[in-house]
């Protein structure tokens, strides 16, 4: 699998991940271990990537998109679309 495969793969994952799964009210357990598994894909993808820059900015929007969530469910409105841009240039370069 090229790189930029694992990159797209790794961006789906972001995507597709249960951001919200603390606030389930039923199937607490399953989503735990969900979260806990899709967790775990993520970074043995990113393991995989040669490109050290890449594998950090990968890690960081993955960050990123967890400190969104956490700010949403706190009433917190934040704005990191300069950041964002940042890390995908760098998936880009």
């Amino acid at each position: 699998m090229a790189n930029e495969n694992k990159i797209q793969d790794a961006l789906q994952m972001i995507d597709r991940f249960d951001w919200y799964w603390r606030m389930a009210d039923s199937d607490f357990d399953w989503r735990y271990e969900n979260a806990k598994a899709g967790m775990r894909k993520f970074v043995a993808l990113v393991s995989t990537i040669e490109n050290e820059i890449v594998r950090k900015a990968l890690r960081n929007l993955w960050t990123l998109k967890y400190e969104e969530t956490r700010d949403a469910v706190n009433g917190r409105e934040t704005d990191n679309t300069e950041i964002r841009n940042e890390y995908m240039a760098a998936l880009a370069a």
